[in-house]
């Protein structure tokens, strides 16, 4: 892990763009990126400016708490960018490469199946088994374009929300 010193910008906008600048450039070599803001409204003028430049993302904030999870899980995949309010304990890991079981249940969902019906637990362990191999080849991938790049847009008023964004 390498963490570097805080970068402090004369107005909000240029932050923001120097946020999206960076976005860009690192999601260009296929890095997942997890952005953390301290406010729902932050959260959302970066989604903005990056639906401005074209960037494909998702934005895990209290407007999206029923796609939590499906959110979290994937956020280490190739090319994720990800744009979090107060990303603490939100209960769920992310892994490099991707999640298998979030991929299966997503598939499941899309079929029109309730993963956590105990009728569809084969099917829930069929679909893990599937994405496995796609997960652990994408994570060595992640990994050789740097990892999971983290970055914070402000500090957070809970220092223990900073270390654990950390």
């Amino acid at each position: 892990r390498q963490d570097h010193a805080d970068l402090i910008y004369k107005t909000e906008n240029s932050k923001i763009e120097a946020v999206v600048d960076d976005i860009e450039e690192r999601r260009a070599t296929g890095q997942p990126i997890l952005v953390g803001t301290v406010s729902v409204e932050n959260s959302e003028k970066i989604s903005r400016a990056l639906d401005q430049r074209g960037i494909s993302h998702n934005v895990l904030n209290a407007k999206e708490h029923h796609r939590e999870a499906d959110i979290v899980t994937q956020a280490g995949r190739l090319g994720a960018v990800t744009v979090a309010t107060n990303m603490a304990g939100r209960g769920v890991d992310i892994l490099l490469g991707g999640n298998p079981e979030g991929l299966a249940r997503q598939d499941l969902y899309r079929d029109g199946k309730d993963p956590d019906d105990e009728a569809h637990k084969e099917d829930l362990a069929a679909k893990v088994a599937q994405h496995e191999p796609e997960c652990t080849a994408e994570g060595v991938k992640v990994l050789e374009v740097g990892g999971l790049y983290v970055l914070g847009t402000e500090r957070h008023e809970s220092r223990r929300i900073d270390n654990q964004l950390r």
